[in-house]
């Protein structure tokens, strides 16, 4: 009950950062289409998300829902990140533009949400076996069920780690600033991190909230970091 009474204060807390956020692009005249946009749109994924915890309550807890919730909460934290990193000081330097590099984080970016929203959907059901799925490569599963889901996310989270460590080979071949490099390399040590932590998860027959919480918490940082990166990459900084 604390638990769920902290977190709704502090959804509210962070629905009047949001008011106050557009309030200061505005009055400040700031980039309508990097900053102003961002902090309108991050007001109604606010409300939005209020609506889905409610209909969280109602569904007592429906895995879906909750999936849906999470996915409406990273775009606000993505929204917030934009604002952030478009409101930094300029860097000086011989830098230049790189499409095929935003191209690149981007796609690294939106792969680790898709891995975070499947994790989402089946965090409290345990399947043995790590990294096979109930122990085996390809589990025997019908249909998108559970099973076939923890496979997907395993899987799918290989993958992933195995880009952004292409990413991070990637970053040192660009002429950009640092800061983008020094972001995907930062991303890419809690994504891995973040794998050992799956094990533990596993380890604890999913029974942790406290497992739940590091598990999800490094996948968020994992995914504002890389929308930092990818956000910054798309500005000349000269």
């Amino acid at each position: 009950m604390l638990i769920e009474w902290t977190h709704r204060w502090i959804a509210l807390l962070v629905g009047v950062v949001a008011i106050l956020l557009l309030y200061g692009a505005l009055k400040a005249r700031l980039d309508r289409r990097w900053v102003v946009a961002p902090a309108v749109a991050a007001v109604v994924a606010i409300g939005i998300q209020a609506w889905l915890g409610r209909m969280v309550v109602k569904g007592h807890l429906e895995r879906d829902l909750v999936a849906i919730h999470l996915f409406v909460s990273m775009i606000v934290v993505a929204l917030f990140v934009i604002v952030a990193v478009t409101t930094r000081r300029a860097v000086d330097g011989p830098h230049l533009l790189e499409r095929d590099w935003s191209r690149q984080l981007g796609i690294g970016a939106i792969s680790v949400l898709f891995v975070l929203i499947l994790g989402s959907i089946v965090h409290n059901v345990y399947v043995p076996g790590w990294p096979l799925v109930d122990g085996a490569w390809i589990p025997d599963f019908a249909g998108l069920n559970s099973l076939a889901i923890h496979w997907l996310h395993r899987t799918v989270s290989a993958v992933v780690l195995l880009y952004l460590i292409f990413l991070v080979w990637r970053g040192a071949k660009v002429r950009r600033p640092h800061v983008e490099g020094y972001l995907v390399v930062g991303a890419t040590a809690l994504y891995a991190a973040n794998v050992g932590v799956g094990l533990l998860h596993v380890v604890t027959e999913v029974e942790s909230t406290a497992v739940v919480t590091l598990h999800l918490g490094l996948a968020a940082l994992v995914w504002a970091a890389l929308v930092a990166a990818t956000f910054l990459s798309f500005h000349d900084p000269r």
